[in-house]
């Protein structure tokens, strides 16, 4: 079977409703950074409760990358696609009926846990169903829908702020009712002919499919194992100062730029607008580029505005075109320590592989989210971006070591085996 020829019209079916998992996370995440303050006065939290609330999606997501990645080796990948949004519908609902701490975390617990394994059944799908020679454009395409599911949440907040302080309960539910025609499209989906090799219900070279590699605990031998270091370690360190900062715009803004809610949402909406502005970017370079130089310039343009905002002790109405610049460059980063898992673990381990990444990853954003409050507080913002910039340059040093180029190359090619 040639995996290059396939139609036209399948390959943009995949990567939208590929992509939609990835603008409700967006959404999803949004919502809760820009509701945050509000239902901690709502509920009367702790500030150790409101690290808990943030984080709780990014919480979910553990287990979630990890089940869902396995199950989708094992049974395929269209069976779960769909399923796994449902989450996002029954929880998402639940979310925006919440009366409690308790019932808020756990609704938002369970809504991540479906997020979390949406992540390496989609990234994986796409992935294989994507062209050699444009499959970076596409993945980091699909991506991208996590600042359009921001910026969609971002105007809904704004056209529901007048409603008073049960705004976010109008958002959550309208982003539960989005999941919706997104499931219903995912049925159509055809299933992975790479995985259909891979498993022997289709004919193929099977062996360039599994290179040795038949089970989860194969990801921890042989090649595979530094291969499981360089992404779960990057994409770890990359989280811990991603998830730590983004998910605290709007704080960081009310906190030392504007007095208005009105003014903190537009500025965060300016800030998704960087992020849409970098993934341009970053689609017309990835591939001519390559993976390794686009991952390595971001992570180091992240570290450099880190400490340079450190060093100014950055405030004021300035912070905005700073993040605005810091997330472009955050996305090059981001983009590829997302689906670079899916090009380097052969198909019969793929999606265990980047749901076993995904997972640790959102351990480091689950810190990140968790702790920046508390060392703010305590250590001071400037301290805080010293800390973050300095777990990016970490993650750069190992990237220039580690980072194996796989830009324009067949995954037959670029994965490793056992």
């Amino acid at each position: 079977m040639s995996f290059e020829k396939i139609p036209w019209a399948i390959k943009v079916r995949a990567f939208f409703v590929s992509s939609g998992g990835f603008l409700l996370d967006g959404y999803d995440l949004s919502v809760i950074s820009f509701a945050s303050t509000i239902i901690a006065k709502e509920f009367s939290l702790t500030s150790a409760e409101l690290g808990l609330l943030v984080s709780s999606s990014l919480i979910g997501m553990i287990p979630g990358s990890i089940i869902f990645g396995y199950l989708a080796d094992k049974i395929g990948r269209k069976r779960l696609m769909g399923f796994d949004l449902l989450f996002f519908l029954v929880f998402g609902i639940l979310t925006a009926i919440s009366n409690s701490f308790i019932s808020l975390f756990l609704s938002r617990l369970f809504l991540g846990f479906g997020i979390g394994g949406d992540y390496p059944i989609s990234s994986t799908i796409m992935s294989e169903l994507s062209p050699s020679f444009s499959r970076g454009k596409y993945l980091v395409g699909s991506v991208s829908m996590y600042w359009i599911g921001t910026s969609i949440s971002a105007l809904f907040t704004l056209l529901f702020l007048p409603t008073g302080e049960y705004f976010w309960r109008y958002v959550f539910l309208v982003g539960a009712l989005i999941s919706v025609p997104i499931v219903l499209l995912r049925i159509k989906l055809i299933e992975s002919p790479r995985w259909l090799i891979a498993v022997g219900k289709e004919k193929g070279e099977k062996e360039l499919q599994v290179k040795g590699a038949r089970s989860f605990f194969d990801i921890f031998k042989g090649k595979l194992l530094l291969v499981t270091f360089f992404v779960t370690s990057v994409w770890f360190l990359f989280d811990v100062a991603s998830y730590g900062i983004g998910l605290y715009y709007p704080y960081l803004l009310e906190q030392f730029a504007f007095p208005s809610k009105y003014e903190v949402v537009l500025g965060t909406l300016a800030i998704s607008v960087g992020a849409l502005i970098g993934y341009i970017l970053a689609v017309n370079v990835i591939d001519p580029l390559g993976r390794r130089l686009t991952l390595i310039i971001g992570l180091s343009m992240m570290t450099l505005l880190l400490y340079l905002g450190a060093l100014t002790h950055i405030s004021g109405s300035i912070l905005v075109p700073y993040f605005m610049t810091f997330v472009a460059f955050e996305q090059w980063a981001g983009a590829v320590t997302l689906f670079y898992p899916t090009e380097l673990y052969p198909t019969s381990v793929r999606a265990s592989g980047q749901g076993f990444a995904t997972a640790i990853s959102r351990i480091g954003g689950v810190l990140g989210t968790f702790y920046f409050p508390v060392l703010e507080h305590q250590m001071g913002f400037a301290n805080v971006l010293i800390l973050f910039g300095s777990l990016s340059l970490l993650a750069d040093v190992i990237s220039i070591v580690l980072a194996k180029e796989t830009s324009r190359k067949p995954l037959e090619e670029t994965s490793v085996g056992v």
